[in-house]
């Protein structure tokens, strides 16, 4: 029987940097906030009835803080995967939001309208976060038993995993919106190195 692993991407709890209106790349760290903090528990009863193998996560905090209470839960360690990390911000890693706004520079007028062509100066495109996204689990998913990992992400990371598996063009990023705890349920075949989107409320508690 051919191998399926189903992989369940979530992004983030709310976090200091959301809040402030801040990118946060490697200029600093942020935590969760409170209101994070109880998104992440939230997200333990949301899977009680998930038969949950496997757990990975970014090494930045914010993603480790959200797997935590599900970790504590389950009694399982979570893999901790580099290429889960945040989108290269280039050099508005720091910056807030509003600044950047405010400037109206070519740059930022033309990130704002295709991010892929126009990445943050120094910074990357969607579709390559994409695909280190998925690369990262494909290595991590062949040194494990098949079944269901619940991986704790970044928006940008959700997105470039959901255009390069639905074959959409990097511009298409702008139509997608990925809230703080937003999830996208993807499933590998090992057998033919391929990915699938699914669609339904599989491991959501029955009514």
């Amino acid at each position: 029987m051919a191998a399926i692993d189903d992989v369940l991407l979530v992004r983030h709890g709310e976090s200091e940097a959301n809040r402030a209106g801040r990118f946060a790349y490697h200029a600093w760290d942020p935590h969760l906030t409170e209101l994070g903090r109880a998104q992440a528990r939230q997200l333990v009863a949301q899977l009680q009835h998930a038969p949950i193998k496997h757990l990975a996560t970014s090494p930045l905090a914010r993603a480790r803080e959200t797997i935590q209470p599900l970790a504590e839960s389950r009694r399982l360690v979570p893999a901790v995967l580099a290429d889960l990390a945040e989108v290269n911000l280039g050099s508005w890693d720091g910056a807030r939001l509003i600044d950047l706004e405010r400037s109206d520079s070519a740059a930022f007028r033309a990130w704002r309208q295709d991010p892929e062509s126009n990445p943050p100066p120094g910074g990357e495109s969607i579709l390559a976060v994409g695909r280190r996204v998925l690369n990262a689990l494909e290595r991590y998913l062949e040194t494990v038993e098949p079944g269901l990992t619940v991986a704790a992400t970044h928006a940008d990371c959700i997105k470039g995993a959901l255009l390069i598996v639905t074959r959409t063009s990097g511009p298409s990023a702008r139509t997608l919106f990925v809230p703080n705890m937003g999830q996208l349920l993807l499933r590998y075949h090992r057998n033919l190195h391929r990915w699938v989107l699914v669609l339904g409320p599989q491991y959501f508690p029955p009514p």
